[in-house]
């Protein structure tokens, strides 16, 4: 071999192994430069595409599925999930094996049979049948219109609910009431025989009812065996004030302490002497904004409904135009109590 002029061949030895060193290097440098963490990204969310239009588990292509053919009619396995899903979950539940869902598909074919038989016998034209459908068309525009999309419970606002409670407070914090019912007699002696009547037989509930049917001189309770309903201690009660409840009444009533319980003594007022009997008692009611808020809430929402629909129907009769002929009814003779058609 001619030797190199710059070295021998170990000096190429030595700067082609020094190259391939500053090679392996700065590759090395390069792929450390390389390894350096990258921002972390989000992995995308993986969605399944007919996750939002299952219902029950099924896509729509599956609901269309036939899942029996009753003649010329068919019964789809998106039908079957839609009735068995409108069951109550008691019912939901029970219908949860193979054997169970059998037995509710044979009762929708058993109906289905029914139905088309009572077709071909002209039962789909009957006055009755045209009514009930008018009824189910009339109850599910209302249903579309009115809750799915009328008001909303959440549209009733705090301030509306806050209103409410201000102006009817009233409502949600009433005193102690009893409820008692009475025999009211003219003279003391026949209301001390009845009273002793009373005591001789205290587990005898229907004696008191008897007694007052017999005796009760209140017209005001005597039809409803001297029922004076519920009230307070006090004589400004709204509920029931048509029956008047004497002063010493009311003091003898709140004095029994069981529901049941007779006043030992005849008790004497300005309307004569009376029997009084415990008959229900209800605590003190108190309760605050935040307790009522709910009840409120259904109670404004219900009541907007009811308005929506009447002004919806009032609508409804101007555009139509109706007329009525309201002499004819008094042509219409239907006795209280007397069989349909009589």
């Amino acid at each position: 071999r001619r030797p190199n002029a710059e070295g021998d061949d170990s000096t190429m030895v030595g700067r082609f192994t020094s190259r391939s060193l500053s090679l392996a290097l700065c590759c090395a440098l390069a792929a450390a430069a390389g390894c350096k963490k990258e921002p972390k990204q989000e992995k995308p969310v993986v969605r399944e595409v007919n996750a939002p239009e299952t219902k029950y588990g099924l896509t729509p292509e599956q609901s269309q599925q036939p899942l029996v053919k009753v003649g010329d009619n068919t019964i789809t396995l998106g039908e079957f999930a839609d009735r068995l899903g409108g069951q109550s979950p008691y019912l939901r539940a029970r219908y949860n094996s193979p054997e169970r869902r059998r037995e509710f598909l044979d009762n929708m074919v058993r109906f289905e049979l029914l139905s088309i038989e009572a077709s071909k016998r002209g039962f789909d034209k009957t006055d009755d049948v045209a009514r009930i459908r008018k009824q189910m068309m009339v109850q599910q525009m209302m249903q579309e219109l009115f809750d799915k999309q009328g008001l909303k419970l959440s549209d009733i606002g705090d301030a509306e609910i806050e209103r409410y409670y201000d102006n009817n407070k009233a409502e949600f914090k009433k005193p102690a009431q009893v409820r008692a019912s009475h025999i009211q007699f003219k003279d003391k002696a026949t209301a001390e025989k009845v009273l002793k009547e009373l005591k001789a037989k205290p587990a005898d509930m229907e004696l008191f009812r008897k007694l007052a049917q017999q005796y009760n001189a209140d017209p005001a309770t005597k039809d409803s065996y001297g029922d004076l309903h519920f009230f307070s201690a006090e004589k400004d009660d709204a509920e029931g004030a048509e029956a008047p409840r004497p002063t010493a009444v009311r003091k003898a009533a709140f004095s029994l302490e069981k529901v049941g319980d007779v006043y030992p003594e005849v008790v004497q007022s300005e309307a004569g002497f009376h029997v009084v009997k415990l008959t229900g008692k209800r605590d003190a009611m108190n309760r605050t904004l935040d307790d009522a808020r709910r009840l409120i809430q259904n109670r404004l929402w219900r009541q907007k409904r009811e308005e929506a629909i009447e002004k919806f129907v009032a609508d409804l009769r101007v555009k139509a135009n109706v007329k009525e002929n309201l002499d004819l009814l008094a042509q219409v003779k239907v006795q209280p109590g007397a069989k349909a058609g009589s």
